[in-house]
């Protein structure tokens, strides 16, 4: 066995975990945003029923004033009323009062019907705001979690890093080199198991006589199509890596 092409292979594999932990702790912030986002949907539909209650009160309050002030004119009417010396005088502020008693009825009516409604979403407003706590606190120990979680994917980043760097120093700076390289460009993939005469990443067939030097395991061959470096599952001791990544 390849003491080099092993390392190889298991830097791969560190590199495949050190990117799925990196996605994972880059989803974190997507997932919170996520949850903020829906909460704050929630929250906007209970100020805006909060705000319709406020417009609310203060439209009925403006109708008591009004209602105050055609009293006021009322009894003034009256007043005038038992004042005026001529038949037809009296009839004129007759007239008034009766339609200032109309705007009166009609103003209370309104006044009764917005009372009503306000009622109505000070009843549903109640509801809210126990949701809106409810949800509130929900979301709290959501994003709780999912920090924690971050925090634990980073400390598992940082043990790998550490595992990633021994595994470096045991490869030959050339081959270190052109292993970097692959990663780049080859979308963090460099090396590649190969069966049945298959390279598993790019899915192009080697040649034969190629397969065959590959299962003599006598040097580190790479593929003639994407060119990364090949080894065949065949020997075991390439399946079996130095450090458990599954622990971290």
């Amino acid at each position: 066995m390849l003491d080099q092409l092993k390392c190889l292979i298991e830097y791969q594999k560190i590199e495949d975990k050190k990117n799925r932990l990196v996605r994972s702790s880059e989803e974190t912030p997507r997932r919170v945003a996520e949850l903020e986002k829906e909460f704050e949907l929630f929250e906007g539909e209970y100020l805006s029923k909060k705000e319709e209650h406020d417009v609310a009160k203060k439209a009925h309050k403006a109708l008591e004033q009004e209602m105050e002030d055609l009293r006021g004119r009322l009894a003034r009417q009256k007043t005038r009323q038992g004042e005026v010396k001529t038949n037809k005088e009296y009839q004129a502020v007759q007239k008034e009062m009766d339609d200032t008693k109309k705007e009166i009825s009609k103003t209370e009516d309104s006044a009764l019907e917005l009372m009503e409604s306000i009622e109505a979403l000070g009843r549903e407003l109640e509801g809210l705001e126990k949701e809106v706590a409810g949800k509130k606190a929900a979301l709290d120990a959501d994003k709780a979690v999912l920090e924690q979680e971050n925090s634990g994917l980073k400390s598992r980043l940082e043990r790998l890093e550490t595992i990633r760097q021994r595994v470096r120093e045991r490869v030959t700076p050339e081959l270190l080199k052109k292993t970097d390289f692959l990663l780049q460009k080859q979308a963090g993939i460099a090396v590649s198991a190969v069966e049945n005469g298959v390279c598993q990443i790019c899915h192009m067939n080697i040649p034969p006589q190629k397969f065959i030097e590959l299962q003599k395991d006598e040097e580190i061959m790479q593929c003639p199509h994407c060119h990364r470096f090949l080894y065949w599952p065949g020997h075991e001791g390439y399946c079996v890596l130095s450090e458990d990544l599954d622990s971290i």
